[in-house]
């Protein structure tokens, strides 16, 4: 059961950061174990129940040691993550509720961050509808005083922006999160409900983008289908082993 981190996990993440080296991990070690890992594999736990009828819907808690998105000076991460996501190849590519720890506090909420073009070329084609609902999730969104709304726009905007559309046109990546530096909640139960309490207000816009990658998936799986041809498919080929044929 989550019951809240407490003082020790912030101070151990300061303090890695402070002192990126195995020297110093090993020492503390086992604060970073029972303080900072179990924890938040336990809040993960928690975080995807009232998900978990979903179809594919799961939950990953992040380690410390060093991935290839790291640069080669750091060896251990000072910022713990869980993501809560649909099942996917790429997670970078799909929309993801998230919760990071960090020395500062925590920072949770949504994002996308890396869509395929394929997919906001979609989101654009559905921009172009004044109705469409993106426009209704986002308004409700912008007004929530507890959200703050990111975007990374493209560098060269897309042609084909309207008056009502153009705000969200040349979005590129998006994150909507809520940041908490509040000892009391922080060191607390109570957190698993304030981050819930966000994904349920996030969940509208989470399943639009999830929306535009089936639908994304759909038209590539047709396209291969366009593309193949039973007549070359069904020739037979001659092996790539060196041998009689």
């Amino acid at each position: 059961m989550f019951n809240g981190f407490n003082r020790e996990a912030t101070e151990f993440l300061a303090g890695i950061r402070a002192n990126n080296n195995k020297q110093w991990f090993e020492e503390h070690k086992e604060i970073y174990k029972s303080k900072v890992y179990e924890p938040l594999c336990e809040l993960a736990k928690e975080l995807l129940i009232p998900y978990s009828e979903i179809d594919d819907m799961m939950v990953k808690a992040g380690r410390i040691y060093k991935d290839p998105f790291l640069s080669p000076e750091i060896r251990y991460r000072d910022t713990m993550w869980i993501y809560l996501r649909h099942e996917a190849y790429w997670w970078n590519k799909t929309p993801t509720f998230f919760f990071e720890l960090s020395p500062e506090g925590a920072v949770y909420g949504f994002r996308i961050s890396k869509p395929d073009a394929s997919v906001l070329e979609l989101l654009r084609q559905r921009l172009d509808n004044e109705q469409d609902e993106f426009f209704e999730l986002m308004r409700g969104i912008e007004q929530d005083s507890d959200l703050e709304v990111l975007y990374e726009t493209y560098k060269r905007p897309k042609a084909g922006a309207k008056p009502f559309n153009e705000k969200y046109y040349n979005i590129r990546s998006l994150s909507i999160h809520t940041r908490l530096t509040d000892g009391r909640t922080l060191y607390s139960r109570k957190l698993k409900d304030k981050v819930l309490d966000v994904y349920s207000r996030l969940f509208g816009i989470e399943e639009y983008f999830q929306s535009l990658i089936i639908e994304d998936g759909i038209n590539k799986a047709k396209k291969e289908i366009s593309h193949d041809d039973p007549m070359e498919r069904a020739m037979p080929t001659a092996p790539k082993v060196d041998f009689m044929w």
